[in-house]
């Protein structure tokens, strides 16, 4: 049964990427509806996987799901990048700044767990929406005793872009160092310490977003 569900797997992972890169180096354009009998055909595959890959897409926050019309295109351009994560920074690096003095024991403890489980993860398509979860858990625990609850709103409004695993996998070793030196800023307890390890590491993957979206817009020129 496993090698059925995971053959699967790897079609609608293939079928995302393809869509993904051909909606971030503009293949498809912004408010284009994106006809799955035609993707279907060009990816040699059956309408069910261009189902699945629009709904990732659509949590990517790549196309829209509009009635009477299907997946519209909504790319995310690099002005939408540099938006989003410096605010994230500015917004999240305050809100672990406040939170640090609120973090008990048991929240540290839950930190190095969860870090323990992202270092031992062999990053791969089939595990990629663990690693996701493993850092939305790391980042919210950071944050969870920060009493200002409209800085809390507002990070989670912003949320963790689920764009950036999906492209970033060749930069897990580097995340994951951050996310050791986030660790150890906490265990420290120095507040200013922290925040600045939480906006290094926002910035950073926002200037690799960036990068990447520049290399596949190359190939394509």
């Amino acid at each position: 049964m496993g090698n059925v569900s995971e053959e699967k797997s790897t079609v609608v992972n293939y079928v995302t990427k393809s869509l993904r890169k051909a909606i971030l180096n503009g293949t498809l354009k912004k408010g284009e509806r994106l006809i799955q009998e035609e993707w279907a055909e060009r990816l040699e595959v059956s309408r069910m996987p261009i189902r699945e890959a629009l709904t990732q897409l659509q949590m990517e926050g790549l196309v829209e799901m509009v009635p009477h019309k299907g997946a519209i295109v909504t790319p995310i351009t690099r002005d939408n990048i540099e938006e989003i994560y410096q605010t994230r920074a500015l917004l999240e690096g305050l809100a672990v700044e406040k939170s640090l003095p609120f973090l008990k024991e048991v929240d540290k403890n839950h930190l190095k767990d969860i870090l323990i489980k992202m270092e031992k993860l062999e990053i791969s398509d089939a595990t990629n929406d663990q690693y996701i979860q493993l850092n939305a858990a790391f980042h919210e625990t950071l944050r969870k005793g920060c009493p200002w609850q409209r800085v809390q709103k507002m990070v989670e409004t912003l949320g963790i872009s689920p764009i950036a695993p999906n492209l970033l996998v060749n930069h897990y070793p580097e995340t994951q160092r951050e996310h050791r030196m986030i660790y150890e800023a906490a265990l420290r307890g120095d507040p200013k310490e922290l925040r600045a390890a939480v906006e290094y590491h926002i910035l950073r993957t926002k200037n690799n977003l960036i990068q990447y979206m520049e290399e596949i817009n190359n190939k394509l020129s």
